[in-house]
């Protein structure tokens, strides 16, 4: 029957050939492999709950996250120091993570900008600083296997968010594929949002959103819904900003509406929000504090 609240099936299959996004009239159900993932859209987004602190690390800001495309148990992390960020980290389960026993790290090519990086289908993609550049980086091979000019984004400190940190250009993952989240001057400095192609590194569609990104603190993507979160910061004069997502783009109909999810805050600098399609949870980086946020999502057939 149809899926609850109108569910998008996404099917990512793990072939170069594909459109990133398939429907129901491709899925030959017989002939998928193993490795084809599918996930279904959970719906819209209703709550954020802090679920589970890791550990703090030795750096304020960085980012971490898990490649969703393989089922391995595999961490990536990346603190982040203004200028000298060039290493990614690999632990091999949560157990190695929380213990700080790497199974590797990848000396990246080129140094990286803000914390924005994703691990995506056995590469990373990255800002490499100082440019408004994603660079793509095979993690089996270790070699540079691409690089893409995001047209007109501002970067280095033209639009970060609002703790800073060259987080001018924020990469993302969905159930419908990779997306890249910035601003240009086109925009006014608003955000505009990107859907990429992972593998020919083209641009496949954007939409120009009305929030000020240089006023957001950061913002994720899920089944192609933009949700920026505003918080607060440690050395805010006024805490009048409160912590919430309060701003949500549809992509499908390219359509906005303001709303009020609280957003747990406890460390008071949010540096990093990363979903996960796989585990439908935030992997967030907060003040020193690596920590996951489970997600609450209504199904009570409002899906906007």
């Amino acid at each position: 029957g149809l899926l609850p609240c109108n569910r998008s099936l996404t099917v990512l299959k793990d072939t170069r050939a594909l459109p990133a996004r398939l429907g129901f009239r491709h899925a030959h159900i017989p002939h998928w492999s193993l490795r084809d993932q599918v996930f279904l859209c959970p719906g819209i987004l209703r709550g954020v709950y802090q679920s589970e602190h890791l550990f703090e690390s030795d750096h304020q800001s960085g980012a971490w996250c898990k490649d969703p495309l393989q089922a391995s148990d595999k961490i990536y992390y990346m603190p982040w120091t203004p200028y000298r960020t060039d290493t990614l980290t690999e632990y091999s389960s949560k157990e190695d993570f929380i213990a700080g026993r790497p199974t590797t790290t990848y000396k990246l090519p080129h140094r990286v900008d803000g914390t924005g990086f994703v691990v995506y289908d056995g590469a990373l993609f990255f800002n490499k600083e100082r440019t408004r550049n994603i660079v793509k980086f095979d993690l089996r091979t270790r070699i540079k296997s691409g690089e893409a000019i995001i047209a007109n984004a501002n970067y280095h400190d033209t639009s970060p968010y609002r703790w800073g940190g060259k987080s001018d250009i924020d990469l993302a993952v969905d159930e419908n594929g990779l997306w890249v989240i910035y601003a240009t001057e086109q925009n006014n400095g608003r955000i505009v949002v990107s859907q990429l192609n992972p593998y020919t590194l083209r641009i496949e569609g954007s939409w120009d959103t009305s929030y000020d990104k240089r006023s957001a603190s950061n913002a994720f993507m899920i089944c192609g819904v933009l949700y920026v979160v505003k918080t607060v910061y440690e050395d805010d004069d006024n805490e009048g900003t409160g912590n919430k997502i309060d701003y949500m783009y549809n992509t499908d109909k390219s359509k906005e509406m303001t709303v009020n999810i609280p957003f747990p805050n406890s460390y008071q600098y949010i540096a990093a929000v990363d979903y996960n399609p796989r585990d439908n949870l935030l992997y967030v980086w907060n003040n020193y504090h690596v920590v996951k946020y489970s997600l609450d999502f209504g199904n009570n057939g409002k899906c906007n």
